[in-house]
């Protein structure tokens, strides 16, 4: 019974798109971040982005009204340590998608203003292409998911 409730939780945020579904624009599907514990200063947010059009994009900035700061972060490997860094522009080419994802790409959030709980959400603000802003909504997860990620 333990397991069909994360794979609920699993599809939950499968199907979950706070977006909209255009197929003529770029899509942000599937936000989530995990439960923060009392006092914990960043997390890490997952999502992807769909991108429908003939036109490139560009992710230029983003931001969270429960953070201080929000970037995203590329994870590479220096003489066996695995170091993150700053992503400064993200480019979606044409056609394609991009998944930030555990062990890969991700959302880092910064200075937490706030617990994350579980079964709540937060929004996140993106700068598309200089001038466009998209809002999405990111689902907070039990931990324990993370869990099973790594079992």
């Amino acid at each position: 019974m333990r397991n069909f409730k994360y794979f609920f939780l699993i599809l939950l945020i499968y199907f979950y798109t706070p977006s909209k579904s255009n197929q003529n624009e770029l899509v942000i599907h599937g936000a989530y971040a995990f439960e923060t514990f009392k006092g914990q200063k960043s997390c890490a947010v997952y999502l992807s982005f769909f991108n429908n059009t003939n036109t490139d994009f560009e992710i230029n900035s983003l931001s969270s009204n429960i953070a201080d700061k929000a970037e995203i972060h590329g994870t590479f490997i220096d003489k066996e340590v695995v170091k993150m860094k700053k992503i400064e522009k993200l480019k979606i080419k044409s056609k394609d998608q991009v998944y930030l994802q555990p062990g890969g790409m991700h959302i880092m959030l910064m200075g937490l203003k706030k617990e994350l709980i579980d079964g709540t959400t937060f929004p996140i603000d993106f700068l598309i292409n200089n001038k466009e802003k998209m809002k999405i909504n990111v689902m907070v997860v039990s931990s324990k998911l993370r869990e099973n990620f790594i079992e």
